[in-house]
């Protein structure tokens, strides 16, 4: 016996509806303005008979998949899941499917295999060493849109960009740990200064040769290669730290990861935090509430940033156009940083 249930189809629809089948793409398309109540009768036949528009059908009509992809630096990172959040909220209710890629594999064959899906659009959440920006614009010359988080080096007449002003966000930080009589103020960076995309490194410099007059950037430390900026980072940069032997009182760090990491390292060294150091986050992430002590940050609403980066990539799918988004951070003060303490 045969249990299949037959597929319902658009002539089914139309059938029921009493209209024709061209009316009920236009009603369903939202491509011809019909009348109200051709709409509600359509509409009622769609939930009626439970009708699901053939995505394979559609896309070879109009020349889109409907479907977008998420490519995540760090999926370990809950700020992460914030931004999924904001993006994959606006996207549904446009009628795309969502794809979430880690960036564990290959990102460049991601990239790749994109052209072949002939996905509509990308958001790039990555760190830039673990791609070729040349593969992005391949993806933007077979007419997928693109837009970027996070790269400061991108061409913004072919993709667009969501950012945050990483340079005001160091410099807020620095100015908040020199109110409390902090001099000797060190940031630790994840990433790569060869590369020259931390924004934040340009952030720290220039708001520390203003307060101190001096150009001598000894408490900058960079990663010499490529990292995830997670825990591990975070304990890893803080030893390195530890071991030049140089006099710090502060610390900012490149995400919450890694301050919770260099926080880690500090008070397994035998320094308490922040009678000893402060240390400072950035992002915002919500596990700096529950750590202790709780963790003092620069915090960004990455569920508004990822509706953001979806309006931007819609309105560049839909209107042929690039935009650019940046978000200004603001400070949140907890416990893990206190006025200096005199020795």
């Amino acid at each position: 016996m045969n249990m299949s249930k037959k597929r319902v189809t658009r002539e089914d629809v139309a059938k029921l509806a009493g209209v024709s089948t061209a009316t009920v793409s236009y009603v369903l398309n939202k491509s011809i303005k019909v009348k109200p109540s051709t709409q509600e009768k359509v509409l009622s036949a769609v939930k009626e008979l439970d009708y699901r528009p053939d995505p394979i059908a559609r896309s070879m009509v109009t020349k889109q998949t409907m479907q977008l992809s998420i490519v995540l630096n760090n999926i370990a990172n809950p700020i992460y899941s914030d931004m999924i959040l904001g993006f994959e909220k606006q996207a549904l209710e446009k009628g795309y499917f969502v794809n979430i890629c880690t960036g564990q594999s290959n990102i460049d064959e991601y990239f790749d295999d994109f052209v072949s899906r002939r996905i509509d659009g990308v958001f790039i959440e990555a760190l830039p060493e673990k791609y070729h920006i040349e593969k992005v614009y391949k993806l933007v010359d077979a007419g997928i849109k693109v837009i970027m988080f996070g790269h400061g080096g991108v061409d913004l007449r072919k993709v667009s960009s969501v950012e945050n002003d990483y340079i005001y966000t160091l410099e807020k930080a620095v100015e908040h740990l020199w109110g409390l009589g902090h001099r000797e103020i060190a940031y630790l960076s994840g990433l790569s200064e060869d590369q020259g995309y931390d924004l934040r490194v340009q952030g720290y410099k220039k708001a520390m040769e203003r307060l101190t007059a001096s150009t001598s950037h000894e408490l900058c430390l960079c990663s010499p290669g490529v990292t995830n900026t997670d825990i591990a980072d975070g304990r890893r940069m803080a030893h390195s730290l530890l071991e030049s032997g140089k006099p710090f009182s502060a610390v900012i760090t490149t995400n919450d990861l890694m301050a919770i990491g260099a926080m880690q390292q500090f008070q397994e060294s035998g320094f308490s935090v922040p009678d000893d150091v402060s240390v400072l986050g950035i992002d915002g992430a919500s596990f700096g509430e529950i750590v202790t002590p709780r963790l003092t940050t620069m915090k960004s609403d990455y569920y508004q940033i990822g509706a953001k980066a979806f309006e931007l990539l819609f309105n560049s799918i839909k209107e042929d156009t690039k935009g650019f988004y940046q978000n200004h951070p603001h400070l949140v003060v907890r416990g893990s940083t206190a006025k200096k303490r005199e020795r």
